[in-house]
């Protein structure tokens, strides 16, 4: 045979071998090969003596490259490790990773879709706030494209890092810090050992590692709660708020440091992997049963349901009543799709004779909830299996038309965070950082803010015409002043915003508030901290309102205020468009029974009928009783 062609032959042959499997590689001591999913795999070699990863992700059942990438077909370290992903999950990759054929590549593309990539409607309040169009190209915004304008930049620097779409960058556990990181944000999960692993390679001079870590991560479906905390302990703070965690001022923090020796200044007071000090108030009352987010939260919610959304309440479906209603909403096995079925697998339950799945109103599957005919429903915690009654609605909850139309909230929420009067400019002299481009930039975002205070959250009017949930539960969201000029030399381009934000603050308490705490709150009514009082005066009474805060420059309601003390707002008024505080109207309709209650008490049987029948009561009232006079212009 002719030498050209038998190099020619030899090549051919080389390559069929590989194509099919076997042990014929272009280099190497093809005898040392190891084997996973069926192929040859010179990774195992090096690495097939890796703990940590169980199951589907053990290396004896899918190897190395299926995850990490690279070239398993040679022994040669340099070849094997080119094109090699260090750290699979991150968004950029995962369709290559954990989403190719045969894994989850149904799951990657509703993740990349889902709210916490996208971070619409955080975009698009940004942008509406700072008076630019939410969707400048029609489309639902992105995190991915973001553009250089002010709102933009502004996003960039001080909200887009806590995406998922955001890079984990560096080997370690997910921690306080931790932001992004795509699948990994989720589902990493460093044991003791993994992480001792770690911290020794990473003491080890680079010139003498021999070795990667032997001790692999996990990979977990039921993720902890400390996974969430790094994004949602900022914003909203639901993360610190449901562990009863009040985030401290910096001055007020400073002065509760921990004092010699290690320990802290207070029992209450704790202090954040990033320096920020909290406060402890009262945790909400699913914690300290020992719920994790997960056991609310479904696998629809956290990753999407596979369409992108213009904001987190369209794919929050989730609610309290689902729970805890006296009839639960389920669903028989037989009906159970497969993604439940295979969720319910892995967790090691499965659905008894007689039992059925429970399902939110709207026919979302909660895998953890079960129905017992004559026995009641039952939540199961994910990570430990532990069976929790789930108790149906007190009467007083239900009973009356007068309280039809809250949240369950709107009483049951203890306290939410409050900050106001923030104030933001823009330094084109010093440098920030940009999330969105993962790089330094010249000029910067500074944001000064007032105080963080734990209070019962304001009230307000959601879904005009809806049943139940039209009063929901809302906080200062954006009570600023921002500077839109980015050049230096000239004037200010000064924007003043009051707006107040829907907020689940997870602090949900069995107790409920007391009737007063809604109906002679100036918090509740939205008028801000500060004195409301009844006056009586003959046969009628007088409200009057001292507010605690100095007004506004800007509007002159008080710094802290959402409306005025018997008036009313219009324009934008809040982050979501179909939100607006009490009318006038519906003001004076609260402080009359708030007068009531001046002289009755909440669960006082003339009250308890004022719940179902107001008109009739008021009707029937004692010649005592001194109902309140409006002033003048109060309508």
């Amino acid at each position: 045979m002719a030498p050209v062609r038998l190099k020619t032959f030899l090549l051919l042959a080389a390559i069929a071998a590989l194509s099919l499997g076997g042990a014929l590689l272009y280099r190497g001591d093809f005898s040392r090969l190891g084997t996973g999913t069926g192929l040859t795999e010179g990774c195992l070699v090096c690495h097939g003596k890796v703990t940590g990863l169980e199951g589907p992700h053990a290396p004896s059942a899918i190897g190395c490259a299926s995850c990490h990438a690279g070239d398993k077909r040679t022994l040669d370290k340099a070849n094997a490790h080119a094109g090699m992903v260090r750290i699979p999950g991150n968004l950029a990759d995962a369709g290559r990773t954990c989403g190719q054929a045969g894994c989850h590549e149904a799951i990657v593309p509703r993740v990349e879709r889902s709210i916490m990539t996208t971070m619409a409607g955080v975009i698009a309040v940004d942008r509406e706030a700072l008076g630019e169009p939410a969707r400048p190209d029609g489309r639902i915004p992105h995190a991915n494209r973001l553009g250089h304008g002010v709102a933009d930049s502004h996003l960039r620097e001080l909200c887009v890092g806590c995406h998922l779409g955001q890079a984990k960058a560096e080997w370690g556990p997910i921690g306080e810090q931790s932001l992004g990181g795509g699948c990994n944000a989720c589902h990493l999960e460093y044991g003791k050992a993994a992480a001792e692993d770690l911290v020794r390679y990473a003491a080890t001079a680079p010139k003498e590692r021999t070795a990667s870590p032997a001790t692999h991560p996990a990979l977990v479906v039921n993720s902890r709660n400390a996974h969430c905390f790094g994004c949602h302990s900022r914003s909203g703070r639901i993360a610190l708020s449901y562990e009863g965690w009040n985030e401290l001022r910096e001055e007020a923090g400073n002065n509760a440091a921990p004092a010699a020796g290690g320990k802290a200044a207070s029992a209450r007071v704790r202090k954040l992997d990033d320096g920020r000090f909290v406060e402890m108030v009262v945790a909400d009352v699913h914690h300290e049963r020992g719920l994790e987010c997960i056991d609310c939260h479904t696998a629809n919610e956290l990753m999407g349901a596979g369409a992108e959304v213009a904001r987190k309440s369209e794919q929050q479906k989730v609610a309290c009543e689902d729970c805890h209603a006296a009839k639960l909403v389920s669903v028989a096995p037989e009906f159970v799709d497969p993604e439940s079925r295979l969720l319910m697998k892995l967790r090691g339950t499965a659905l008894g004779p007689g039992q059925r799945m429970g399902t939110t109103r709207d026919g979302e599957p909660l895998v953890n909830v079960v129905v017992e005919e004559g026995k009641g429903a039952r939540l199961l915690r994910k990570r430990t299996g532990e069976a929790l009654p789930l108790k149906a609605p007190a009467a007083a909850c239900t009973e009356g038309r007068g309280h039809a139309r809250l949240s369950c909230a709107s009483c049951h929420t203890a306290w939410a965070p409050r900050c106001v009067a923030c104030h933001t400019q823009f330094d084109p002299k010093d440098t920030g950082f940009d999330h969105a481009a993962q790089a330094w930039v010249k000029g910067t975002w500074n944001e000064t803010a007032g105080p963080f205070e734990p209070l019962p959250p304001t009230l307000v009017v959601l879904h005009a015409g809806e049943a139940r949930g039209a009063i929901d539960t809302f906080v200062p969201g954006m009570v600023m002043s921002f500077d839109r000029n980015r050049e230096a030399g000239k004037p200010p381009d000064l924007i003043h915003r009051r707006l107040y934000a829907k907020l689940h603050s997870h602090t949900t308490r069995r107790e409920a508030r007391s009737c007063a705490s809604c109906h002679a709150d100036p918090v509740a009514l939205g008028y801000g901290k500060g004195e409301l009082r009844y006056r009586v005066s003959g046969k009628s009474g007088r409200w009057t309102f001292r507010p605690a805060a100095k007004p506004s420059k800007h509007d002159g309601l008080p710094e802290d205020a959402w409306t005025g003390f018997l008036q009313g707002r219009s324009g934008m008024v809040s982050t979501r468009e179909s939100a607006r505080p009490f009318s006038v109207e519906e003001q004076r309709r609260i402080l009359t029974v708030g007068a009531c209650l001046a002289c009755h008490k909440g669960d006082s049987a003339v009250m308890k009928r004022a719940r179902a029948d107001f008109a009739g009561t008021l009707a029937g009232k004692s010649p005592r009783c001194a109902l309140p006079a409006w002033p003048k212009g109060s309508t």
